[in-house]
């Protein structure tokens, strides 16, 4: 049995298009999960009227994006699932894609643990988003391959790689008792980093599979506005960076070298954003440094991230 996990915040707008995928899947999945993070947007009561073969489950506050993740892995689980697909609430799965992802998990056997996607920006359907990924070390960091490059194919030849996000993602559930689940430490940004780390880590394989496509309307929970990114992907991803840097990095010459090119990078990013007049930018960032790197902050922060758009370019 195969379930689908959407976790959702304040994403009405966005189920209606994301579900219809699903069920238009030429291998429809037996199981569709919703786990709702607490939307005051009426998504509940939409499900309820509009998707009543879809199973809710209502966590009643923003747990974030890993917990509401393993809330709904763990009623997959317990309704005996052997496959979930994680699934962003902004992502439109073009026909075919989870037959595509099921067949690559067939063909690479025991050993191929997850089978990811290519992905395209759904404004932009020849755009890539994410073709594969893989880490770098160095710098701390998980990338995605080819982000904003047209599609002429040259990402089309299916292969093992070392990351995948999981805004679309087909596991086998028993990866899950294998290395657990998401960690709910970083709420949200960098959970799938970790867990794409751990999946390798533990000798698992994650299949790219560029035949099975996906569009996704990125950030549209939490941006502010479509052209102001999203503040809280600029807080977390600093914040949680150093987290992962010393939970995964392989060698230790690895973890300083990130470590220390987090850190000076981002000073240097809120100097820059201070003497460019964008205060709120540079109190952020060094807020987020503190928090992770000082306080060891995990889960949902208490520092308040109203009233600022910033950039998410990683660097």
């Amino acid at each position: 049995m195969t379930a689908v996990v959407i976790v959702n915040w304040n994403g009405r707008r966005l189920l209606d298009a994301c579900l219809d995928a699903v069920f238009a899947q030429t291998a429809p999945p037996e199981l569709v999960i919703v786990v709702d993070n607490g939307s005051s947007d009426g998504s509940i009561e939409h499900l309820h009227e509009r998707w009543r073969s879809v199973r809710v489950v209502a966590l009643g506050m923003n747990a974030g994006v890993a917990a509401g993740n393993n809330a709904g892995i763990r009623a997959a689980l317990d309704a005996g699932s052997r496959y979930i697909l994680l699934l962003n609430n902004d992502a439109v799965m073009r026909p075919g894609v989870l037959a595509e992802l099921h067949q690559a998990l067939g063909q690479g056997g025991d050993g191929t643990w997850a089978a990811a996607p290519k992905i395209l920006y759904r404004g932009e359907p020849d755009r890539i988003w994410s073709a594969g990924g893989s880490f770098e070390w160095w710098r701390g960091l998980s990338r995605d391959r080819g982000t904003g490059e047209p599609d002429h194919g040259q990402y089309d030849l299916p292969q093992d790689i070392d990351y995948a996000n999981t805004c679309c993602l087909l596991i086998r559930a028993d990866a899950f008792a294998r290395i657990g689940l998401m960690d709910e430490a970083y709420f949200m940004y960098f959970d799938d980093s970790d867990f794409s780390a751990r999946l390798r880590r533990a000798g698992g394989r994650i299949r790219y599979v560029p035949g099975a496509q996906v569009l996704h309307d990125v950030q549209a929970s939490t941006k502010v506005s479509a052209t102001a990114p999203s503040v809280f992907a600029l807080y977390y991803t600093t914040r949680n960076r150093g987290r992962f840097i010393a939970r995964n990095a392989p060698t230790t010459f690895h973890r300083v070298s990130a470590h220390a090119f987090t850190i000076a990078t981002r000073f240097v990013r809120a100097a820059q954003a201070c003497l460019g007049g964008r205060r709120l930018e540079a109190k952020l960032l060094l807020g987020a440094l503190s928090d992770g790197y000082v306080r060891r902050e995990t889960g949902a922060t208490r520092r308040p991230l109203g009233g600022f758009a910033g950039s998410t370019r990683e660097s």
